[in-house]
């Protein structure tokens, strides 16, 4: 039996073909030319017709041959994206990505006495962050046609589920944005619940919820005609999910670090804990559990950006001798020292969640300096911000991590996998197929068909780890000292002018 997966990224997307041994049989990927259209400066949208005409086309490429081996398909996305989809299936408008910053008016009418209650707790100004910056409000006040005409609002995981089956539904481990759900209890909420008022979906317009594994039915008959697969279709989760799940982090003394366009710091556990207060854990994929969770949105994605912007060279040597401008760049992280010589990056190119006025920064520059300690710095500013994720996810949570295993794009650098050891203090472990997301996707859709009665089962089958890369003692030293004396300091003296820019932000970006 071999399972295939589709991982829609936000840079990229990959179709893969998985054996029960987690060996990836074959692959394809296509980097997506521009990654996103901006109507609007800070807008980000994309036609969900194109990511699923790619999909088509790179499956078709993936299964030929083996069409009749595939007997079971799942998908993985990125969050926090939403589809407007009418009763037929028709997408009605662009999905609005998660990186998208538009922002709706502020036209919630709160009970006096709840938002008394929220005044007190110091909360309002939270409250409308984050109305303000749900996709759901701004469609239904600048169009209000979108929102009358959808049937149903759903994840980009939703839309493909859909499009394979006809059935509009979802998995609960795919339930994360600005949507009305119910982390705790992993349900749509109730009315009375302040993330109804926020996210202010009617129950009609939300899809059918189930659990991981599930097998929701077989392919449609025009996809199954289109692709020449006949397979089922298993319901999975996440991409940041899967990707915990796929490095085999299935117990609360290990993290998974995703080194991706987003780069997240995560684990999984039974206990529910808000690491950042009022930001709940997201469902986990094994049921009855959570995965707490920190971002840097702009993670791994300031790989891209240095690439574009000063690896022009890189770039040219490489797509001159056939490989990926990345091995080049990642070269220049030898050339230079731990601590980047004093070079040191805030790497918050988007703000965070609970630091809405935050702005990434670089300080230290001298004359020196040059691009690869810039590289450096950025890498390094990238590690920062994860361990201290790690350490207030520890300090929530009444846990102690042992061990770290780093998955996504810039999980494949020896150096990065060593410099991220000495930052974060732990041994590092990185699963071998480089492709963590999608594997954890597949080993939920063979748990789905029977081959593994248990997601740990299937890890333990599945999951192949290389490793450990340890600490560097003297390194250690030199990025402790940063961390304490330097780094975790930088917020605080900015923050007056981090404010100052966030209130300007209107004519500043435009």
């Amino acid at each position: 039996m071999l399972s295939l997966v589709v991982d829609v990224g936000t840079q990229k997307m990959k179709v893969s073909i998985f054996n029960t041994k987690g060996e990836i049989l074959r692959k394809e990927s296509v980097e997506y030319d521009p990654p996103y259209f901006s109507p609007k400066p800070g807008w980000a949208e994309y036609n969900p017709e194109d990511y699923w005409e790619l999909f088509l086309k790179l499956a078709k490429k993936v299964a030929s041959g083996i069409e009749d081996k595939i007997k079971v398909i799942t998908v993985t996305t990125q969050r926090d994206s939403l589809v407007f989809m009418d009763k037929a299936g028709k997408v009605l408008r662009p999905v609005i990505l998660w990186l998208d910053h538009r922002e709706a008016q502020y036209d919630l009418k709160l009970p006096f006495y709840e938002k008394f209650i929220y005044w007190l707790a110091g909360k309002l100004p939270t409250i409308r962050n984050v109305y303000r910056g749900a996709t759901v409000n701004w469609v239904r006040q600048n169009e209000p046609h979108v929102w009358e005409k959808a049937y149903k609002i759903v994840q980009l995981s939703g839309f493909f589920l859909q499009r394979l089956t006809g059935e509009f539904v979802d998995s609960v481990a795919s339930q994360i944005g600005h949507i009305p759900f119910d982390y705790k209890s992993q349900k749509w909420c109730k009315k009375s619940d302040i993330k109804a008022k926020l996210f202010p979906i009617p129950k009609e317009k939300l899809v059918d919820l189930v659990k991981p594994c599930t097998v929701i039915g077989k392919l449609r008959k025009d996809v199954r005609d289109e692709l020449g697969i006949d397979a089922y279709v298993v319901a999975a989760g996440s991409d940041k999910g899967c990707e915990t799940l796929g490095v085999g982090v299935v117990k609360d003394d290990e993290i998974s670090l995703s080194l991706s366009t987003t780069s997240t710091v995560q684990t999984t556990t039974k206990k529910y804990f808000e690491t950042i207060p009022h930001l709940p854990p997201y469902p986990g994929i094994i049921e009855g559990t959570y995965n707490p969770e920190v971002e840097i949105f702009r993670g791994f994605w300031l790989v891209r950006w240095f690439r574009d912007e000063f690896a022009y060279t890189e770039r040219m040597k490489a797509k001159k001798i056939g490989i990926p401008a990345e091995k080049l760049i990642d070269e220049m992280l030898e050339s230079v020292p731990a601590g980047s010589m004093g070079l040191i990056t805030y790497p918050f190119w988007t703000p965070s969640l609970d630091k809405p006025e935050a702005r990434g920064s670089i300080i230290g520059f001298q004359s020196f300096h040059k691009r690869e300690h810039l590289y450096r710095s950025l890498i390094e500013g990238l590690f920062y911000a994860l361990r201290e994720g790690k350490e207030r996810m520890e300090k929530r949570g009444n846990l102690k991590f042992k061990i770290a295993k780093i998955a996504g794009g810039g999980s494949s650098s020896d150096k990065i996998a060593s410099i991220a050891a000495s930052i974060m203090q732990l041994p590092v472990y990185r699963e071998v197929t480089e492709e963590s997301a999608s594997l954890g996707a597949a080993i939920i859709s063979f748990c789905g068909m029977g081959v593994f009665s248990r997601l740990e089962d299937g890890v333990k089958e599945m999951v192949h780890l290389e490793g450990p890369f340890e600490p560097d003692e003297k390194e250690k030293e030199i990025y402790n000292f940063i961390y304490k004396e330097v780094y975790r300091k930088l917020y605080r003296r900015l923050k007056k002018l981090y404010d100052k820019l966030y209130k300007g932000k209107e004519f500043l970006v435009e």
